[in-house]
């Protein structure tokens, strides 16, 4: 039965075998066509088609872009430097005169400049000093009440733990030991004279007229293009929206008009 059963299986994948390749090579398929005559159907399936190709030029074409070739790959980079020259006015009829180094705080910023128009004159140097008037802790009446301490809100340096008298013209070291109803103030180490938030600043005159000099550059590396505002034979110019508009040396107040145009601010 077996031995039977084991030609019949033979016998009938050897006739597959042999339909198989006399059809691969006898064989051929193609499509058929039918040609309906319905204004019905033939309506129906136009306006399907004109569906689907508004959608595609309306979503794909016009709002996606579709026909255009994008890449988030940029290069770019942005120079701002500023220069001018400003002078102040001192109480004492002096003048000081300010550059670039002066008024320009901090020297670099990411694409951003800060330019300083007022400032306060402290003219302080390391030495030790009475500390300021404003700091109730710094007050005293003898060295005791000046103990050096790791921080106090608001102090301006290192206490060094002694006391010290002002009168109107000399300045007395309090003795640890000596009775005494004035109070001084504590001795620090530090930035001397402390900072007078009360001094009214003074203004940077001219800052105006200072010119801000911006070049850019951007890189488009996979459509090889690329764009900067600097031309080889650049000729000294400043910026004006008829005359000179394609200069890259902006005055400063044509800046500040263009952000602020109320002329009070």
């Amino acid at each position: 039965m077996r031995l039977t059963s084991f030609v019949k299986d033979r016998n009938s994948i050897g006739k597959s075998v042999t339909n198989v390749l006399t059809g691969f090579f006898s064989e051929y398929e193609t499509q058929k066509l039918v040609l309906i005559h319905s204004v019905k159907y033939v309506g129906l399936r136009r306006i399907i088609q004109i569906i689907v190709l508004i959608y595609f030029v309306i979503y794909f074409l016009i709002y996606e872009k579709g026909y255009q070739k994008q890449s988030t790959a940029i290069v770019s980079s942005v120079a701002l430097k500023v220069k001018g020259i400003g002078y102040v006015r001192t109480p004492e009829n002096k003048t000081i005169i300010m550059d670039v180094a002066d008024y320009i705080i901090p020297a670099s910023e990411n694409n951003a400049i800060f330019v300083m128009t007022t400032f306060i004159e402290t003219d302080q140097r390391r030495s030790t000093c009475a500390e300021s008037s404003q700091l109730k802790q710094a007050k005293c009446r003898s060295n005791s009440d000046c103990v050096t301490k790791s921080f106090i809100a608001g102090m301006n340096g290192l206490w060094t733990g002694r006391c010290l008298f002002t009168s109107k013209s000399t300045v007395i070291i309090g003795a640890e030991n000596t009775t005494n109803s004035r109070t001084g103030l504590c001795e620090y180490e530090g930035w001397c004279p402390p900072e007078d938030d009360a001094v009214s600043p003074m203004y940077i005159r001219g800052p105006l007229g200072f010119r801000i000099f911006i070049k850019n550059f951007i890189e488009f590396p996979a459509f090889g293009v690329k764009h900067k505002n600097m031309v080889a034979d650049l000729k000294p110019c400043v910026f004006h929206p008829t005359d000179d508009k394609d200069c890259p040396i902006f005055p400063l107040d044509y800046i500040v008009n263009q952000a602020e145009n109320d002329s009070n601010e």
